[in-house]
């Protein structure tokens, strides 16, 4: 990894800032090039639906999905603040090899826990819609909102810049355990993905009311265009659902098709 000194912002040279001094410019990712490096982050396909009926009658659609950068540098969030009361400054990091740039993100924000984990998450990420087929009414969205990524899962290493073992891990992402942080990194390596278990909290959409019919799940990944990417249109996935329901048995769903994924 290459020794970074200086970080390039608005076109020209400055010394490193003591106070980012714990960011990762120190040491540039794998996925560093030549000029600047942005990510692409786009879905891999939905998997490991299950039907979830807690004791209050609910029936949750659970899924796994998993967000991963095919670009040709890394997907890294860098977030500080002044004070532990104070709300976090956003930016993404992109590394190229004479140093890095630092680009606001302007509506990006940060939420601590909130899901049963213990660390600090991007809000919005990723979005989770369901709609109906026939006429794209949205009849739900997923009960998760936040976020914690790093490097989860090898997605397509053979990708020029892909690090064998994972960059982004739990002990530098995310600030684990301390509520009081007031500083903040995570990332998704180039060829690496972050996946969410359909057994994590949140990871569902409630279906309880759901009439019987066509439906599509839709998973986007920064759904409101915040950060820069080499493609801004190869961010969404989905997969078209059959729902029923038996007297005896209730509902239940069917896969019939998968679109396009990462």
């Amino acid at each position: 990894m290459t020794t970074r000194n200086t970080f390039i912002l608005a076109g020209f040279v400055a010394p490193v800032l003591a106070g980012l001094a714990f960011l990762f410019l120190a040491t540039a990712p794998a996925g560093s090039a030549t000029g600047l490096a942005h990510p692409d982050l786009a879905m891999a396909r939905l998997a490991d639906f299950t039907l979830d009926r807690p004791p209050d009658g609910r029936v949750l659609l659970r899924f796994s999905a998993t967000i991963v950068n095919v670009g040709n540098g890394p997907m890294e969030l860098n977030a500080t603040r002044a004070s532990t009361s104070g709300a976090f400054d956003v930016v993404q990091r992109i590394y190229g090899t004479d140093g890095s740039t630092a680009l606001p993100t302007p509506g990006v924000s940060l939420a601590f826990g909130g899901d049963g984990h213990n660390h600090w998450h991007i809000n919005n990420l990723e979005s989770y819609d369901l709609k109906r087929l026939d006429n794209g009414v949205k009849v739900g969205t997923a009960a998760k909102s936040g976020f914690c990524f790093f490097d989860t899962t090898a997605y397509r290493t053979s990708l020029p810049g892909a690090p064998a073992s994972a960059f982004y891990r739990t002990t530098n992402a995310c600030a684990y355990n301390n509520s009081s942080a007031t500083s903040v990194t995570m990332g998704i390596s180039v060829g690496w993905g972050d996946r969410y278990a359909s057994t994590l909290p949140d990871q569902y959409i409630d279906i309880t009311n759901l009439s019987p019919g066509k439906y599509r799940l839709e998973a986007k990944a920064d759904p409101f265009n915040w950060f820069a990417e080499t493609n801004e249109s190869n961010n969404l996935t989905w997969v078209d659902l059959s729902v029923t329901t038996h007297r005896k048995h209730g509902t239940s769903v069917k896969i019939v098709s998968y679109g396009p994924s990462a």
